[in-house]
């Protein structure tokens, strides 16, 4: 009864568990769920809707409307009105109060209209410049993903590296106890061995205390529960050799910088166009109904060209062409900094991938030759010509080689993703043909 008690808790303590979680997956999660994501998106949609207002400069405007109206005045109160008679008199009438309704259907047509045009043109920039930034958005979160699920792969590498270190440092110690009951080892070989041992499990405690630390913050970036501990079935991939990209395309943030400079530029000739008057066609049809002297039902229509002309408006044209001199100046600097910023960061990136790259080949050959020298001190040991001091250097400078190996593969993965990804290219190509 109390073995099924005990059961029954460790499953109740034990998180659920996600069967399986590869890279793919996680990038199809993050597309959905990303907040970033989605304030891009809904920023891209607003940039659409100013679009879609900016077609008046093009499209017709049709308004109807409705009118009850009740007037009276001296116009209609009083009118002298000849009477027919012998002799013929002039008698005073009222016509009012008039009563009726005015009913109308106007269209109004923009023949040329130069600041409603230049601003469209400055919509279509301005869209085309979110969806170019929603883009390098999604790159972006994409290289987050993959550093954030590689790296979970990466502190469970460690964390076995480390138990591989503690069963080696647990054989010394028990060999140095054996050694010292023969009186083979000193009581020093056997303090040391324990501590060593000791050292070891608490490293052990701070790796698992990463593991998962990492691990909740890829749930928590994926949207999903902490402690749902998902199964991540793509495997740490093996670094690529850095090989520098000759058709780079532009990279979608200076795409969308470029095109938000030449948004500006139209903003401004919107602001001077709007020295030139502006041309409408005007149709309007009319039904009249009321009494006198409205004269029962009656209709119209109504033709013209209407231009209108501002010539003066308080300055207040003068303060938008000077603010939309200033923003295009502004969005031209920007555009600048952001071009010596990518040349500067393409150029880290590869030096970093090469970097990395060779890190990783010294790593491997280091960890070989710790291991080789681990070996011969332990054989050493064994054999009662040599010291416990060594046998912990060898197996401390082992355990801090697999580690370090470990740590220059990551690196080495993320660094060829990153330069991808600074030269405007997907980041998970570097990786793609490892994937499952």
């Amino acid at each position: 009864m109390q073995y099924r008690w005990a059961i029954s808790l460790a499953m109740l303590l034990t998180p659920a568990t996600i069967q399986a979680l590869s890279l793919t997956e996680a990038l199809d999660i993050i597309r959905q769920e990303s907040i970033t994501l989605q304030a891009l998106s809904a920023e891209t949609r607003q940039a659409e809707a100013v679009h879609q207002q900016s077609s008046q400069a093009y499209l017709p405007s049709v308004s109807a409307d409705a009118s009850w109206l009740r007037a009276d005045s001296s116009l209609i109160s009083g009118v002298p009105v000849p009477e027919f008679g012998i002799p013929p008199t002039i008698q005073r009438t009222d016509f009012g109060p008039v009563e009726g309704t005015v009913t109308g259907v106007q269209v109004v047509q923009p023949l040329f209209n130069a600041d409603a045009i230049k601003l469209r043109q400055a919509a279509s920039l301005k869209l085309d410049a979110r969806r170019y930034a929603e883009q390098w958005g999604r790159q972006a979160i994409r290289l987050e993903v993959s550093r954030l699920y590689f790296n979970v792969l990466r502190q469970r590498e460690r964390l076995e590296a480390i138990l591989v270190s503690h069963q080696a440092a647990r054989q010394a110690a028990t060999l140095a106890h054996a050694s010292y009951r023969e009186g083979l080892a000193s009581r020093l070989d056997t303090e040391q061995a324990d501590a060593e041992l000791a050292a070891i499990e608490a490293r052990i405690a701070h790796a698992r205390a990463k593991k998962l630390q990492t691990q909740v913050e890829l749930e928590t970036f994926l949207g999903m529960s902490p402690g749902q501990a998902p199964d991540l079935t793509t495997p740490l991939p093996q670094p690529s050799p850095p090989v520098r990209i000759d058709d780079a395309r532009a990279r979608k943030d200076l795409q969308a910088r470029q095109l938000a400079a030449e948004a500006a530029s139209a903003d401004t000739s919107a602001s001077r166009a709007e020295w030139m008057p502006r041309v409408n066609l005007l149709a309007r049809q009319q039904w009249i109904d009321g009494n006198e002297p409205l004269n029962g039902d009656t209709d119209g229509w109504l033709v013209a060209i209407n231009i209108q002309w501002t010539i003066f408006d308080g300055l207040s044209r003068q303060g938008r062409i000077a603010e939309s001199r200033a923003k295009e100046q502004q969005a031209h600097i920007e555009l600048e900094g952001l071009e010596r910023r990518i040349q500067r960061e393409q150029t880290i990136a590869m030096s970093g991938w090469q970097a990395s790259w060779a890190g990783w080949h010294a790593a491997r050959k280091a960890t070989e030759a710790a291991r080789r020298a681990e070996q011969l001190a332990l054989r050493r040991y064994e054999e009662g010509i040599g010291s416990m001091t060594d046998l912990l250097a060898a197996q401390a400078r082992l355990d801090r080689q697999r580690t370090n190996l470990v740590d220059a593969r990551y690196q080495a993965v993320l660094a060829g993703m990153n330069y991808h990804l600074q030269n405007g290219h997907d980041p998970i190509l570097a990786v793609r043909e490892q994937l499952p």
